[in-house]
Order: structure tokens, then sequence, then C-alpha cells
């Protein structure tokens, strides 16, 4: 489901000692996770209902032409809001272009840790990624032959597990400087509701692109309480193997 609303609010949040008021009016199109009320639910554990089966997180995707996020319903709204539950790099290389394969294959060699390739990789190309000759500048026309990623996993409102959004190479410095601020203020990003947007910007040769632009919306409404932050930090461990395990696909990108 997707809503458009106007909304003024004046947040006034401490995480770490650090307060922090904000008064903002906002007019944007939030995704809202709908689940259908069903009688009997409470007698079920959820967790046994994955036994034997191959978790695999939904995607969000971003259209870069039309600035807009996809979420796996189909829906495509211009923003979003959730909390951060991880983030980790990933690198991805492709023998063949999209072009070639027609989509859908495994990378030729792949990292999900942005350091060493992993083991059930096809062909790897090196023993470190930071001295694969894929992962150099020049190696391909327009930087680096291996792609490097990061993948942000956020939980929004409504959801039960996390959803992945695959951030490009373009991005990565947008998601590093606002981690990094809040750094600095002492903010873990589980503990906060974190605003996603696109806008249009352009590369060194002119083409352009959805630039990624995330801002802190204040304390998450879950987290009301110390207990509910070590709930936060409890699920953060729960869905990390989950988060940090998945193979990389094209359908990814």
């Amino acid at each position: 489901m997707t809503s458009r609303k106007t909304e003024t609010e004046t947040t006034d949040f401490t995480v770490h000692g650090v307060t922090t008021e904000t008064t903002e009016t906002t007019d944007v199109a939030v995704h809202e996770v709908t689940r259908v009320p069903m009688v009997g639910t409470e007698l079920f554990d959820m967790s046994d209902q994955m036994e034997g089966i191959e978790v695999r997180l939904p995607q969000i995707r971003i259209a870069h032409q039309a600035q807009m996020f996809i979420f796996p319903d189909g829906k495509k709204v211009e923003t979003f809001r959730g909390v951060i539950l991880d983030m980790n790099k990933a690198n991805a290389y492709w023998a063949e272009s999209f072009e070639e394969s027609g989509g859908g294959t495994p990378p030729t060699c792949s990292s999900l840790d942005g350091l060493a390739p992993e083991p059930g990789s096809e062909d790897i190309q090196s023993s470190s990624c930071l001295t694969c000759p894929q992962n150099k500048f020049g190696s391909n026309k327009k930087g680096k032959a291996c792609k490097n990623m990061k993948r942000i996993h956020v939980l929004i409102d409504g959801s039960m597990m996390p959803f992945r959004l695959t951030v490009p190479p373009s991005n990565l410095k947008a998601v590093d400087l606002y981690v990094s601020l809040l750094t600095s203020q002492g903010i873990p990003y589980q503990l906060i509701e974190t605003e996603f947007s696109l806008r249009v910007a352009q590369n060194k040769e002119g083409v352009e692109y959805s630039e990624l632009h995330l801002r802190n919306c204040g304390q998450a409404p879950m987290i009301q309480s110390a207990e509910d932050a070590q709930k936060m930090k409890s699920l953060v461990a729960q869905w990390k193997g989950v988060m940090r395990g998945e193979m990389i696909t094209q359908n990814e990108i």
C-alpha cells in the first residue's frame, strides 16, 4: 500500500546523551507494509514456518531514470522510512555483461564482505578483493569491472523481516557520510528512523542517475525504552546471518 501524506512534526529525542529537536514539514510518498489480520496467528511460532526454507529477503530496487524505489509487490514510491538493522560491503564481478547473459545469472566472482571472494564463486579472480585486478580503476571503461556495493537492511513498519536495498557504487559516499555523521553524534542507526529518498544527479559523462539521500527522522517509534533497544539489538543478531549470508544475484543490482 502506498500513501501520500503531509507531515508537520517536532521531535525531541535523546540518544547517548545527544538531544536534538527537529521541526519539519514534508510531503512524501510512504510505502506501508500491510498485514491482513488473521485469527489464530498467535498460536504459531513463525520461526517454525521457515524450517527447511531458504530465506530470501525482499529486495527494494532503484529505478534510476524515474528516481523511484520499487518494492517487491511492484509498488513505486519516491520515499520510504524504516530502521536500518545492518549494512555491509559486497562485491560482484560478471565476466559477461547483462546484455550478453540476459540477466538473472550469478556473479562470476563475488564477495559478501568486500574483502575476500566467496569460496563457492564460479571463477575466483583473486585471493583478496584489495589486490584483485577486476577491482582496480580502469579494469573496464566506466571504472571498475567489479561492482563495489553496499547492502542496507531495513525494517519497515508492518514487516516481520528486513528488506534489502543494495546501493550501487555511485551512492556509496552518501551512505558513508550519513553513518559517519550519526557516529560522530554517538547515535546508532539501529535506534533511529531513517528516511530514504532519491534526487537527480549526473556522473562525469553527463549520464543522469538517482542519488540516494538519507535523513535522520529521530528516535524510531518502536524504541521507547532501554528494553526496546535491547530487543532491537537481539533482532539484529537474529537476522545477521541471513542479512550477510545471501549470495548476490544479477537481479539485485
